[in-house]
């Protein structure tokens, strides 16, 4: 398979029922448009029952299904910014709402809207572009844009000129556009920020009863809160909680149900391993994902309950959305690009509905590796191989994942490892300390150890893959993004089997990233104040252990606000002083991630080339 296949996929998101049929939540690229395109395609059964397209509309995204349609966020442009917009079968879409700038979100329940929009702190001289700014440091992030932050909005679905909904935040506070209302609309749910002196910051809940809004109520418990899910009563939000962590004591996730009126709070299945996630409402059964050993699973939840429930499915669950008779799950694999799967929760049977991205499904085949390391603990991988046996043994391609709070679990569009296995690489993904599933141990073990403990047990289960017969352990390369081209590094300073390594958005310097970092209160949970924790040098990554006769890809994105992109320009300079082979991609509008297709093309075919130049046998 060809990068070009996944660039030409529709790349399923979320699914609606309406009807007999669904509504899709997608991502297209398109040649006239340099980043993929928010869809939303509406599929009806045709004559063989077969799902078939019957409407799309592009720049359009957040669906929420009405009795007579539906309603999305669409960026084309009637007036200005994003709007509001009604579906209704066989009629024109009706605008509800434009405010004159971009809807970030919005929820609705009975005829109530309430929405979060831009709006202006003060009306200074429109060509000043200085800001003063305290707490979050930058001019635009999620939570202001020069200038601006966000507000709500008020408004109906049977019409009317839309208000504001007035809330008191603190100076040091900041809505991040978390919204969500019950389903009569007497009451919503804003997610929250809170900026605190030398770089913190915490997350909660402002409960606004609609029609008093200056009633509003801050709920901050000792997590932080993101989500909310509204219970079909109305009586909860359920949200996802995290464990406010610090130096020496990691987070851990599960389910706190808020109740709407802000009276009390419920913490159901406490004890459950696999941080538990809300997302959405069965009648009194509440579903939440949380990953297991390689997979993200699907539970179900009672609010007064300590139990979760699996149902079963045979892939990762990306989003869940539910009718009175079934889930409707977008799932996938490292193996299996995302698919819209329909779930019968009573007789937990489920059915394959759609699979847009089919043409992508790899040829080749994947085993699960385990390693039994000296002091007993086991560490899983994914290798993925081509579909035959091969001939002579295979380079091998030591993909690490991002995060680092995350695992090789799902199918990716950006680190598909099936293009480099049909040019005859094996792909091995290691799920080290930190990764998520794997029991709040797996966490703790990792957590400010990056080195002494990510990087290391990383290192053996890469040593242990490559005694098999059929992986060359002379032709290796190590690769990832993020925490991932961290780690890349690190493992390149380890293991002198490593004769490549890509790292885009990676770092050595943790003290110097966590300075100039927006994730800058991460780093304080993790590793402690920069200037007083010596973690930040005993960890961080020592560039002169890489042997220059190592081949190294440094890409980065120049808008990078999580990693900023002088730490690639800085470690080009250091490991090109010590004249090993480094090379530096950089790209101008990019930010974290590359999203450009054009740029997603010339990065692969950088590292692809990297590929056959170095591993060559």
């Amino acid at each position: 398979m060809k990068p070009d296949v996944l660039l030409g996929q529709v790349r399923a998101e979320i699914a609606h029922r309406l009807g007999d049929g669904l509504v899709l939540e997608a991502r297209l690229t398109r040649p006239d448009r340099p980043y993929p395109v928010p869809f939303v395609l509406g599929y009806a059964p045709g004559p063989d029952g077969d799902l078939t397209l019957a409407h799309a509309y592009a720049g359009a995204s957040a669906v929420t299904v009405l009795n007579d349609g539906y309603l999305f966020l669409s960026d084309t442009k009637a007036g200005n910014g994003r709007s509001l917009r009604r579906h209704r079968p066989d009629a024109e879409t009706e605008l509800v709402l434009s405010p004159g700038r971009d809807v970030v979100s919005y929820a609705t329940g009975g005829s109530v809207v309430v929405a979060a929009a831009w709006v202006p702190v003060d009306r200074a001289d429109p060509h000043r572009t200085a800001v003063l700014l305290d707490g979050d440091l930058w001019p635009r992030s999620g939570y202001q844009a020069a200038g601006e932050v966000l507000g709500l909005l008020l408004t109906s679905l049977e019409g009317g000129v839309p208000e504001s909904l007035d809330v008191t935040l603190a100076p040091n506070e900041r809505l991040t556009g978390l919204l969500s209302l019950t389903p009569d609309g007497s009451r919503c749910a804003a997610g929250v920020v809170r900026f605190l002196p030398g770089g913190h910051r915490r997350h909660g809940l402002l409960l606004i009863p609609v029609a008093d809004p200056t009633a509003a109520q801050a709920v901050w418990p000792d997590e932080d809160l993101r989500d909310a899910v509204p219970s079909p009563d109305g009586s909860w939000f359920a949200c996802t909680a995290e464990r406010v962590a610090t130096p020496g004591l990691g987070p851990r996730q599960g389910v706190v149900l808020v109740a709407s009126d802000g009276s009390r709070l419920l913490r159901p299945a406490a004890r459950h391993p696999h941080w538990l996630q809300p997302r959405a409402w069965c009648g009194r059964t509440l579903l939440c994902v949380g990953e297991d050993h390689g997979r993200r699973r699907l539970y179900t939840v009672l609010p007064e309950g300590d139990r979760a429930e699996p149902v079963e499915l045979s892939g990762s669950v990306g989003s869940v959305t539910v009718t009175a008779a079934e889930a409707l799950v977008v799932q996938s694999r490292v193996d299996l690009p995302p698919e819209v799967v329909a779930v019968d929760l009573a007789g937990s049977s489920a059915r394959t509905l759609l699979t847009p991205a089919a043409a992508a499904r790899p040829t080749g085949r994947m085993e699960r590796l385990s390693h039994l390391a000296e002091d007993g603990t086991v560490w899983h991988s994914w290798l993925c191989l081509p579909a035959d046996e091969p001939a002579e043994p295979l380079p091998v391609l030591v993909w690490c994942h991002g995060g680092p709070l995350l695992s090789w679990i799902d199918w990716s569009w950006r680190w598909n490892p099936w293009p480099f296995v049909a040019e005859g690489h094996a792909v091995l993904m290691p799920d080290p300390p930190l990764s998520m599933g794997y029991g709040q141990e797996t966490v703790e073990r990792g957590w400010g150890r990056w080195s002494s403990e990510v990087a290391s047990v990383a290192a053996e289960q890469v040593r242990a893959a490559l005694r098999r017969p059929d992986l060359d352990a002379r032709r290796v390369a190590a690769m990832g993004g993020s925490f991932g081209g961290y780690l890349a590094l690190a493992l390149a300073t380890r293991l002198p089997e490593i004769r490549l390594v890509a790292s885009h958005a990676g770092w050595s310097d943790f003290a110097a990233v966590a300075r100039a970092s927006d994730l800058h209160w991460h780093w304080l949970r993790e590793y402690g104040p920069v200037e007083e924790s010596e973690a930040y040098r005993r960890e961080g990554l020592a560039l002169d252990g890489i042997d220059p006769g190592v081949t190294v890809l440094l890409s980065h994105g120049c808008a990078d606000q999580h990693v900023p992109v002088g730490e690639a320009r800085a470690m080009y300079r250091a490991l090109d002083t010590r004249k090993v082979d480094v090379r530096l991609m950089l790209l101008p509008d990019e930010g974290h991630s590359i999203e450009r297709a054009a740029n997603v093309t010339a990065w692969y075919d950088w590292v692809r080339a990297a590929c056959a130049e170095v591993l060559a046998a």
